[in-house]
């Protein structure tokens, strides 16, 4: 029994050393992201922050409900299917990241500076664009 609890134990452990979170732009931790059918995601890079830098990273499907990622640098991410519904990605740069099918309502891209952007199909209603 002693065995198989500490099985469990360290499974569990390693999960959580792998997992990323994200902030929430009223401060909040989400730890780990989520897939938007609820599930947990496999996306273990950097933990996404305000200035963060965010690479080739796949986060399709993330589910990212008002991310706070004001001023990140964002570089061939994948984010297809991903919701950033009232994500804050003011003053961000954002060079050929994928966000075809995302759901970016209402979502806050005030001065962010982004070229190769894929916007198929991506829901930006009530996003602020201004300055972009």
């Amino acid at each position: 029994m002693r065995t198989i609890s500490l099985f469990l134990f360290a499974a569990l452990a390693a999960t959580s050393l792998d997992a990323a979170s994200y902030q929430k732009t009223n401060g909040t931790i989400v730890d780990p992201i989520l897939k938007t059918n609820g599930n947990y995601h496999s996306y273990s890079g950097p933990n996404l922050e305000p200035g963060g830098v965010l690479g080739s990273a796949n986060l399709n499907y993330a589910s990212l409900r008002d991310a706070d990622l004001t001023g990140a640098q964002m570089s061939n991410p994948s984010l297809r299917n991903a919701d950033l519904t009232g994500a804050n990605l003011a003053d961000a740069f954002i060079i050929s990241v994928e966000f075809n099918n995302s759901d970016m309502r209402g979502a806050n891209l005030t001065d962010a500076y982004a070229a190769g952007a894929w916007l198929y199909e991506a829901d930006l209603s009530g996003a602020d664009l201004s300055d972009s």
